[in-house]
């Protein structure tokens, strides 16, 4: 019995058919042993490879793309395994992030580690959950104080197991542009609340002056009483009793213009609507009534507490009105209403609206109105409104206007609903 006893040897080479096709073919090559072990000839096959050969290097030419694309991302990619957590792959961008060639490390090793509070485990997932969202959000790296937009997904690896993929894209330059941004437009907005405040200045001035001049009339009244020995303790207390009204009166006043235009950090905090709408209404109604203009305002009973930064909604508001009234100084008298409501919406907003009997403005005009410099006015710089939008889309609002079926013009704003209201959760 003879049989090919030691290793097959083989090796590849390109043969030629009788019809003169050419093809891989891969030889293996054994010697005989018979039954007593001696060897007494040669085996030899020969294996069509070219399918194989032409597959693996379409393999081979598909994993040099994929490999190439990836490195060419500025982004860096890592894939690692979902139990050992170990790094199976990183792209050119991921080592140069690191300093190093991270495949084969631990990924919870590296500096852009994400808290397992705020992602979902991936080691709970099976094949069916997959593809599943593990986390989405900006986190910092520790080495080098960058930041990066970190995406994380479970997905499926190319032998069956559960992987996690990261992608991460560095916004540190993003976030610093935002960061100014935003220091330029609080600056925008402490300028406006004071070009608005200077504004008003001959009319706050006015109205100090009223309660002012009746503390100091109370106050030489009740002297000059004092002084005659001719009083009543009834009229001196009476007296005194609407000096100290007037001097809170003063007082409130003072106090709106020092929080309104003072510097201050932006702070959201639960606020009711309708303190802030009459803070708004008390400086405006001033200017309302040099116009001889009303102001209604209607809110709604079961207005919730909003979240917001109070001043500077009040500054919204205070903008919209005086523009409002503004807007009427061609209407007749008997017409210059300016109402301003609030009402929800659902379960997280609210809305103010700010309607005038003003001129009102064309179709093609109300794109325009919330660009920067544009303005409707002879004087205006056209800030106005562009920082109002602003406020409002900080506060995770919209600001639009539309025209007033009455006549005029409607600017509505919404801002957001403080969800631990307890009065508003169980509404």
């Amino acid at each position: 019995t003879l049989s090919g006893h030691a290793p097959a040897q083989g090796f590849e080479m390109r043969v030629m058919r009788k019809n003169g096709e050419r093809f891989d073919a891969r030889f293996y090559v054994s010697p005989l042993i018979d039954s007593e072990g001696r060897q007494t000839g040669w085996m030899a096959s020969i294996n069509d490879i070219t399918e194989a050969r032409r597959a693996r290097a379409a393999l081979e030419a598909s994993h040099e793309r994929f490999v190439t694309v990836l490195d060419g991302l500025a982004a860096a990619v890592c894939v690692a395994d979902a139990q050992s957590d170990e790094v199976l792959f990183a792209n050119r961008a991921a080592k140069a992030i690191f300093g190093m060639d991270v495949v084969g490390r631990r990924a919870d090793d590296l500096p852009l580690c994400v808290d397992d509070q705020l992602r979902l485990d991936p080691k709970r997932l099976t094949v069916e959950d997959l593809p599943q969202e593990l986390f989405d959000g900006e986190v910092p790296d520790a080495g080098s104080g960058r930041w990066y937009h970190l995406r994380e997904r479970a997905v499926r690896w190319v032998d069956g197991r559960v992987v996690r993929m990261a992608i991460a894209t560095d916004i540190t330059d993003r976030r610093e542009i935002e960061e100014m941004n935003l220091q330029q437009q609080e600056r925008l907005q402490e300028t406006s609340r004071l070009i608005t405040m200077g504004e008003m200045a001959s009319s706050l001035a006015h109205e100090l002056n009223q309660p002012l001049s009746a503390i100091a009339n109370y106050n030489s009244g009740c002297v000059t009483r004092l002084q005659s020995g001719k009083f009543r303790v009834d009229d001196l207390l009476g007296a005194m009793q609407k000096a100290s009204f007037q001097a809170e009166r003063a007082g409130k006043i003072i106090r709106r213009v020092r929080e309104f235009v003072k510097k201050s950090e932006p702070n959201r905090a639960p606020a009711f609507l309708a303190d802030v709408v009459d803070d708004a209404v008390g400086f405006a109604d001033i200017d309302a009534k040099k116009a001889s203009a009303r102001i209604r305002v209607e809110l709604a009973n079961d207005l919730p507490l909003v979240n917001i930064d109070r001043i500077m909604i009040e500054q919204v508001l205070l903008n919209l009105i005086k523009n409002g009234i503004e807007a009427m100084h061609d209407t007749p008298r008997e017409m210059r209403e300016l109402r301003v409501s609030a009402y929800r919406t659902d379960e997280r907003m609210v809305e103010v609206a700010v309607a005038d009997r003003g001129h009102g403005l064309p179709a093609e005009k109300l794109d325009k109105l919330f660009a920067p410099f544009y303005t409707t006015k002879a004087e205006g710089m056209g800030m106005g409104l562009n920082i109002c939008r602003s406020i409002v889309e900080f506060h995770d609002g919209r600001l639009w206007a539309e025209a007033n079926p009455g006549g005029g013009s409607i600017f509505r704003f919404t801002v957001p609903v403080e969800m631990d209201d307890e009065r508003w959760m169980t509404a």
